[in-house]
């Protein structure tokens, strides 16, 4: 990871209820914060900060936990071992590697969309993909689809956290806002599987987090 990453990594192992959390978890079953909280005696909100926290670093898988009345994320341990791995000179960013990573989440978005046969919405995101192509987007996306590097690491997560946000908007139309967030993120946990390591350096899963 990079310096920045690192540094979150180390803030965040370094607070007072840190490892216990880790130990909370490190069992292989599935924790929502409230059962963290009970486990340790700790305010849900402290558990959840830790919890968020550990999965955007790569520590803690997360899924959603569905009920009748709600829904809430939780975690497990990804591996029982965790290290940390700094590095000072990583070179320019893998760009073309990050865009796999958001070609896959699209990709899997239009996937769910149709399996889960909601009228319309794989279409309307189509055609929401094709017009970006043709308007003011359609240099930078023409040359992140060809492989280039599309000026950089920052116009490629700054193009896909748009696409992302219209993704939602379109799909909040028909099934509803808290559905829809559903979606998009399994769509996106689910992309990261195969890019995982360039996914947790640069923080490509934040801006399909919107």
């Amino acid at each position: 990871m990079d310096e920045k990453m690192f540094s979150k990594a180390v803030a965040l192992l370094s607070g007072e209820h840190s490892l216990a959390i880790l130990r909370s978890v490190a069992s292989g079953e599935w924790r929502i914060a409230s059962d963290v909280s009970r486990l340790l005696g700790i305010h849900t909100t402290t558990a959840s900060k830790f919890l968020t926290g550990l999965h955007a670093l790569g520590f803690l898988e997360r899924r959603v936990r569905k009920s009748r009345t709600r829904s809430a994320f939780e975690y497990r341990l990804s591996s029982p071992r965790l290290a940390l791995n700094l590095e000072f000179s990583p070179g320019p960013a893998p760009v073309s590697e990050a865009k796999d990573f958001y070609l896959d989440y699209v990709s899997k978005v239009l996937d769910k969309a149709r399996r889960l046969g909601w009228p319309g919405i794989a279409e309307k995101l189509e055609a929401r993909l094709e017009k970006n192509r043709g308007g003011l987007k359609e240099h930078l996306f023409t040359r992140i689809a060809d492989g280039g590097v599309a000026g950089g690491m920052d116009d490629l997560r700054a193009l896909f956290q748009q696409i992302h946000r219209e993704f939602l908007e379109i799909t909040s139309e028909s099934m509803g806002r808290p559905t829809a967030r559903r979606l998009l993120s399994g769509a996106a946990d689910e992309a990261r599987r195969g890019h995982a390591d360039i996914v947790d350096r640069y923080g490509l899963r934040k801006v399909l987090e919107a």
